[in-house]
């Protein structure tokens, strides 16, 4: 029975090969959609998972006392590891770790050949060897127990050691020079896996780092992490109140601006107000929403499928006739057509797999992460596929099956029409439709308003010059601190460049800057009266990037702190009604009490997503390790060049690097950038599903209304009354969906929009463009069936009247 079930849906679905290759179409790219999503959503959920003690691993942070979205921090006092070791009982072990950036490392020559450079811009860090005992990263070659005993000690990852030395076998030993100190290799780690929010290439002991700051609790570095491993015995919630108190007694009596937080380590891949050593995180509220939209995708084609096949049911009467006249049951009908439905699923999940495995590349790209096509053969993902196999068919197969296996014989078998009793059914498939164009225009509207959402990204002013200036680092030791005057006269030589400026910071440094308290003079308490974020920068900084003075001065050129500029939000926070009266007001800024010589016009230190910062700039020369030109932009690639003449001159061990400051800000946007993306593809994946979807319906009416069309054109209706009597119901439908879809999109993008401090309004043009679109798009897809309908001879539709 099997075998005859095969071959009949092997024969028909060769019989309609152009609906057969539709309903395979439609299916593969919606159930491919799905996989894709399906691993995406599995890789950004895997990170960290591989640890064994995930589930008792914490990371102690810092939040603010008036806690807005700035106010979430990830460095701790250093101090702060070994106190809650000694003194927290529910804390079975407790470890340090301090990540830095931009780190320059010169391998040193061996006689025959010259030293080679390179420049780690993150993947650098400090640990204390328990970390080790916390976190599951292998070593293959050293002991971590000796390995980061000592200072001038350096562990590689094996891909770190090959990049250095050529091969990662025989270089315990051998030396680097990190930053200008001398260290020696002395282990070779395991490579991380590519699903870890610690990025590990070179890792050096915590000793120094714990030595020079053992006593100091009121400096913060914000990639000083501190984890701490809950014992057995205690609880989450028992943590925390010894945490509280810890805070009380340790942190209130220097700084009671914050208290200590706990975060567990499942939850810092999704969690962006703390962020990570990667700089890279994935709200869980996103993948919420790649979830829903991969089942829509799935239930779309399912829907489409559904509609084809009915639409097709017509021309299927007589063989259903002949089948119940003969003695076939509904039952085995149904399986019949179940059959068919799982056949074609078939076809289409091979097809699926072909589209997965063709766009995995492009979806790495795009999102910058690391799916391979072995990933697929994993045992979860294929129970996954399976169960999902047999669901869509289910799904797709089941009304359509009951459908063609519920016609009457002798109706159909004396020329009735097979769907006439079938009313109730098409209001059925007219609500698929329109659930098909609900799912698709929110995603249509989606995509308008994170599209436009990223053009306000780019456009926006910033309250800084953008365009036409480049910066580049350069080495801050000593040596090199003595070569600034040098290195800024050489710069302004440079054919191109117009403006020079030195500093410790862009305007963008956000995150990474310098934040510190202020406090007024008049101020005699212990708490601050706000935190701001210190730029270290020469009076040229003003003019590089346009900073505009609207009181006061710029402050004189100083080697040493003098002076102090602060921008308008300083001076909202403080009260101070008119800018000018701030002029001459003394503040102690990071323990320097120093007058306020200007105020400049407020700009963004972050991404457009967070609210602007208090921000007060000074000199400090001994700081400086960042020049910044305003250049031409049609001379970039010869100053560029020029440039790097001079730092291979200056700097000779040293690695040249510059950045373009619009491309540093429009980095800031990549996720909103790539979620922009995959909003326009899943849209043209809905369209083009509920397109076919439309096709199915109008396939169907066209068949169903056959006669009447026929008796209207022999009446005499012309060929447009017919075309636009067909096409006025999908209108109606359109209409419909969108009325549903519009208040559901602007909830969900209005909520989205709610995350960043300056966003766009949704106004109606992204709801009147969705609709012109659909309908466009709705009659493009009816036009070719209906004015094949009107166009078809009547004599063959009434010749058995």
């Amino acid at each position: 029975m099997f075998k005859n079930y095969l071959k009949t849906a092997l024969r028909n679905l060769s019989r309609h090969k152009i609906n057969a290759a539709i309903n395979i179409t439609g299916l593969a790219v919606g159930f491919a959609a799905f996989l894709l999503i399906f691993l995406v959503v599995e890789y950004e959920q895997s990170f960290d998972r591989f640890h064994a003690k995930k589930d008792r691993i914490y990371r102690i942070g810092r939040v603010g006392k008036n806690a807005d979205k700035n106010g979430y921090r990830t460095g701790v006092p250093v101090p702060v590891t070994a106190a809650l070791r000694a003194e927290v009982s529910q804390v079975k072990n407790a470890a340090a770790i301090q990540g830095y950036g931009e780190v320059q490392i010169v391998v040193p020559g061996d006689g025959n050949t010259g030293f080679k450079k390179f420049k780690e811009m993150h993947g650098v860090f400090f640990a204390e060897p328990r970390f080790f005992q916390m976190f599951d990263f292998a070593m293959i070659d050293g002991d971590f127990k000796t390995a980061l005993s000592e200072p001038n000690m350096a562990l590689l990852t094996k891909a770190t050691a090959i990049k250095y030395f050529g091969d990662w076998k025989g270089v315990i030993g051998k030396p680097l020079k990190m930053e200008g100190h001398m260290v020696k290799v002395a282990g070779v780690l395991e490579d991380p896996p590519l699903n870890t929010d610690f990025p590990l290439k070179v890792v050096l002991p915590y000793i120094p780092i714990a030595k020079n700051n053992a006593q100091n609790w009121s400096g913060i570095n914000d990639n000083n992490y501190c984890f701490v491993e809950l014992a057995s015995v205690s609880t989450p919630e028992q943590l925390e109140r010894s945490l509280a108190d810890f805070t009380k007694r340790h942190i209130q009596p220097v700084d009671k601006g914050y208290d200590l937080s706990l975060q567990p380590l499942t939850e810092i891949h999704y969690d962006a107000r703390y962020g990570n050593f990667t700089g890279r995180t994935f709200s869980k509220n996103l993948i919420w929403a790649l979830n829903l939209i991969g089942l829509f995708l799935v239930v779309v084609a399912c829907v489409n499928f559904i509609n084809l096949t009915v639409a097709q049911a017509i021309n299927r009467g007589r063989e259903v006739g002949v089948r119940k006249v003969l003695g076939g049951s509904r039952l085995q009908l149904v399986l019949q057509f179940l059959g068919e439905t799982g056949v074609t699923s078939l076809f289409a999940f091979v097809m699926s797999l072909l589209i997965v495995a063709f766009c995995l590349p492009a979806v790495n790209n795009l999102l910058d992460i690391h799916l391979s096509v072995s990933t697929l053969y994993s045992g979860r993902l294929i129970l996954l596929m399976l169960c999902s196999l047999v669901l869509v068919s289910l799904i797709s197969g089941l009304y359509p099956a009951l459908v063609l296996s519920g016609y009457k014989p002798v109706v159909v078998l004396k020329g009735g029409a097979a769907g006439s009793d079938q009313k109730a059914g098409v209001l059925f498939r007219r609500g698929l439709v329109v659930f098909q164009f609900v799912i698709a225009q929110v995603l249509i509207i989606g995509t308008l308003v994170v599209t436009s959402q990223m053009d306000y990204f780019n456009n926006a002013d910033m309250g800084f010059r953008k365009d036409a200036v480049i910066y580049a680092n350069f080495p801050n030791d000593s040596t090199s601190r003595t070569k600034i005057d040098y290195l800024r006269g050489e710069l302004q030589r440079i054919p191109g460049v117009n403006k020079v400026s030195m500093s410790m910071y862009t305007p963008t440094a956000g995150a990474d800057g310098w934040a510190t308290g202020l406090q007024t003079e008049g101020n005699k308490t212990d708490k601050l009266d706000m935190i701001v974020n210190m730029k270290i920068a020469d009076p040229d900084f003003f003019s590089v990037y346009n900073l505009p003075i609207v009181a006061g001065r710029i402050y004189f050129p100083a080697d040493t702190m003098r002076e102090y500029v602060v921008n308008e939000a300083v001076i909202s926070k403080l009260g101070i009604r008119n800018v000018n009266d701030a002029i001459g007001k003394r503040i102690n800024v990071g323990g320097r009490t120093l007058p306020i010589v200007g105020v400049v016009k407020n700009f963004h230190n972050n991404s457009l997503s967070d609210p602007i910062e208090p921000i007060v700039l000074t000199t400090a020369k001994r700081q400086y390790s960042l020049a910044s030109m305003q250049i031409d932009l049609g001379k970039a690639k010869s100053v560029s060049a020029a440039m790097e003449k001079l730092w291979n001159s200056a700097f000779p061990e040293y690695t040249f690097e510059y950045h373009f400051m619009d491309q540093t800000i429009a980095d800031f946007y990549k996720q909103e950038s790539q979620l922009s993306q995959l909003y326009k593809i899943f849209s043209g994946i809905a369209i083009f599903i509920s397109c076919l979807g439309l096709y199915g319906l109008i396939s169907f009416m066209a068949v169903q209304r056959k006669k009447e069309i026929g008796i209207r054109k022999v009446l005499g209706a012309p060929v447009k009354n017919i075309v636009i009597l067909l096409s006025k119901e999908f209108t109606l439908l359109i209409v419909l969906a969108f009325s549903v879809a519009s208040p559901l999109a602007w909830f969900f993008m209005h909520k989205w929009l709610e995350g960043y401090s300056f966003h766009i309004t949704i106004g109606i043009s992204f709801f009147a463009v969705t609709m012109l679109f659909s309908i466009c798009i709705a009659w493009l897809t009816v036009g070719y069936t209906a004015i094949n309908a009107a166009l078809e001879n009547p004599v063959k539709s009434l010749r058995s009247q």
